[in-house]
């Protein structure tokens, strides 16, 4: 008996190790969405084992080569991911943007610029019923990061695990922007639509790289941990306390942007309460 597996991407050696089922429970969808993907893979599995592979480019299917260690690959069982556009509506569940909250507070940190509120998203959604409460979305975008951990078991007031990281972090920013350097975003609410596309502010349900792939795994749990939202930006700014130096920078500060035309990736760990943030651009 035949069956197919359908993955967002084909940034992956399918010979069974851990960043290998690690790729596949994050990236498995549906047909339909790789098929209106960029690039996306499809896994042919007879009695349970690979032996059939092919690349989605843009829609277009061509044959992949399997190596060695490959072929034979054990079939995945994974639940697929559907995909979720933000879909802006005044009665949305979720918020992007808005006003820090009187009641959450911002992370202490001596890094060389602040962390800049991006709303929250609820858990009285069904598709986010996994998370243990809504969570508010914070990240240092302006700095050189890699990835940033954050404790959420005091949702309001999260903490920074990889604080040495985050502090010792540059910034190629530092003639515009620095420690008291507030900027907000306009509000928008939103619900997340099932979809075969994302729209202008990103999307949910599956991550989809800009560059290779960095799936987290929780630094508390170790467990795998999962794709809260990819935010795309096109955010409009509210005000900002940002003076950028000339015309050129001040292009950065209008709108919310992740490393000039880049994306947000939000996983979180509902079990240990970690979030991790990271950053992608083109």
């Amino acid at each position: 008996m035949k069956k197919k597996v359908f993955l967002a991407g084909w940034d992956v050696r399918l010979n069974g190790d851990i960043q290998c089922n690690n790729y596949i429970a994050t990236q498995i969808t549906t047909e339909e969405v790789v098929k209106n993907l960029t690039c996306g893979l499809e896994l042919i599995f007879e009695n349970e084992k690979l032996v059939e592979a092919f690349d989605y480019e843009e829609g277009t299917q061509y044959p992949r080569l399997l190596l060695a260690d490959e072929k034979g690959f054990s079939y995945p069982d994974y639940q697929p991911n559907n995909l979720f556009q933000i879909v802006e509506t005044q009665e949305g569940l979720h918020q992007l943007g808005g006003e820090v909250p009187s009641e959450f507070k911002l992370p202490e940190s001596n890094s060389s610029v602040p962390f800049q509120y991006f709303g929250f998203i609820s858990n009285e959604d069904t598709n986010f019923n996994w998370l243990p409460f809504q969570v508010h979305l914070i990240c240092p975008i302006y700095l050189n990061i890699e990835k940033v951990f954050l404790d959420y078991t005091s949702p309001y007031h999260p903490t920074i695990i990889n604080k040495l990281e985050i502090e010792s972090a540059e910034t190629v920013y530092e003639e515009n922007i620095g420690k008291d350097s507030e900027i907000v975003f306009e509000e928008v609410k939103y619900n997340f639509h099932e979809s075969l596309k994302w729209s202008q502010y990103g999307h949910a349900g599956v991550p989809i790289w800009k560059q290779f792939p960095k799936i987290p795994v929780c630094p508390k749990s170790g467990k795998l941990m999962k794709l809260l939202c990819q935010l795309d930006g096109t955010l409009k700014v509210k005000r900002s306390k940002i003076a950028p130096s000339d015309d050129w920078d001040e292009q950065y500060f209008e709108e919310l942007d992740f490393s000039e035309v880049g994306s947000l990736y939000i996983f979180f760990e509902p079990s240990s309460q970690i979030a991790c943030y990271l950053i992608q651009n083109s």
